[in-house]
């Protein structure tokens, strides 16, 4: 793709060659340069993950994301998780960024981008989360103050994240929303439970690949193949993974501290599996999703779980991906072991599912008594 811009008249025009040359119309003023720099930036932080094969420019090419639009008719949806969208609606109260980290920035650049690209951000399961771990009206107060982030303002989101400017008035909270985002979700409690079996092994004694084979085992014959929880537990086993925060206090002598690790653990996975849903029914939708993330564990874990999604021919390179955190063999045969279970999902040989109607809810209490019920090694 070759790049031609003109002026006519004011106006901005962007040409871009892809099986011949075409012309997209911005309107005057419009901040082409920066767009193009936050796309890059964007890009560059390895926060952001598609859920598609981007075009060889790059996924977040203005370019790229104008000829999907115009010419395949594509429309396009970012899935921040809690780390950004906390910010985001933090900014838009006190009209400032609380400090200058790495999250902050990506959660400016982010929105400043998707405003400029027409690209709608979707922080639906970042609000059940907060509603569940704090309270209902916690997760409302927060999302009346991010609907006014999320509104219009292009060029004011874009000045600050240029540093040409410091604060921004974004308005006042729009009215609550009369919707119990602190109902647990079915996905949720199903992916608590596998992260509830994540936690058991990883106190366990058992070598990385033991725990990893025995977690697929347990899946299929007991559970359900979930491969979002599945690529979590790879990155969270692997001897060389980036283990930092994705299960925070397990270890722990507080082991109510460990359980709430896990649920927090319970809903990145919750993330990450509503990303894949919504990959997997993108045709229908018409829609190119995103997933972003500061959190660099998610980020490594991300493209991970696009494996699960036939359209980008994930299982090709899986192991390419596990393989600096496992080492080439290690990686291979674990993915060689989880499609075989895969291959097997209808085989009438493999155990029925538990029949009980309260199946979930013994699952859960059941997990969550093995890990309290975890001591902590005694020095000597």
């Amino acid at each position: 793709m070759s790049e031609l811009h003109r002026q006519i008249e004011g106006e901005q025009w962007v040409g871009a060659e892809m099986n011949g040359s075409l012309l997209f119309r911005f309107p005057p003023g419009f901040p082409i340069a920066d767009v193009e720099a936050l796309g890059a930036r964007l890009a560059a932080t390895g926060g952001v993950t598609p859920g598609f094969t981007p075009a060889s420019v790059g996924m977040l090419d203005y370019r790229a994301i104008l000829y999907m639009r115009e010419m395949e008719g594509w429309q396009f949806q970012m899935l921040p998780d809690r780390n950004l969208v906390t910010r985001l609606a933090a900014i838009a109260q006190h009209g400032a960024p609380a400090k200058d980290d790495k999250p902050t920035r990506l959660a400016v650049d982010l929105m400043a981008f998707c405003q400029a690209m027409d690209i709608q951000v979707e922080p639906s399961i970042a609000y059940h989360e907060l509603a569940h771990r704090e309270s209902n009206a916690t997760a409302h107060e927060e999302l009346r103050w991010f609907r006014p982030a999320d509104h219009n303002n292009v060029q004011a989101w874009i000045d600050l994240a240029m540093g040409r400017r410091q604060r921004l008035e974004l308005g006042k909270p729009t009215s609550a929303e009369d919707i119990d985002l602190a109902l647990p979700l079915r996905r949720w409690r199903r992916n608590y439970i596998a992260a509830l079996k994540v936690a058991e092994l990883g106190l366990s004694d058992r070598a990385p690949a033991d725990r990893a084979r025995e977690l697929m085992r347990w899946m299929f014959e007991d559970f359900m193949l979930a491969g979002s929880a599945l690529a979590f537990a790879l990155y969270y086993f692997a001897p060389h993974g980036p283990k930092g925060g994705l299960m925070k206090g397990l270890r722990g002598r507080n082991r109510e501290d460990a359980i709430a690790g896990v649920r927090n653990a319970a809903w990145d996975i919750t993330q990450l599996s509503d990303f894949v849903q919504r990959v997997s029914q993108s045709e229908q939708a018409k829609t190119r999703y995103f997933f972003a993330t500061a959190d660099e564990g998610l980020a490594h874990i991300a493209p991970a779980v696009m494996s699960d999604t036939e359209k980008l021919e994930g299982a090709v390179w899986l192991g390419d991906l596990l393989t600096p955190h496992w080492g080439k063999k290690s990686a291979a045969g674990l993915v060689s072991t989880y499609h075989g279970y895969l291959g097997r999902q209808n085989d009438p040989a493999r155990p029925p599912p538990d029949p009980r109607p309260d199946f979930i809810s013994i699952s859960i209490d059941e997990g969550e008594a093995r890990v309290r019920a975890w001591e902590v090694p005694a020095k000597t």
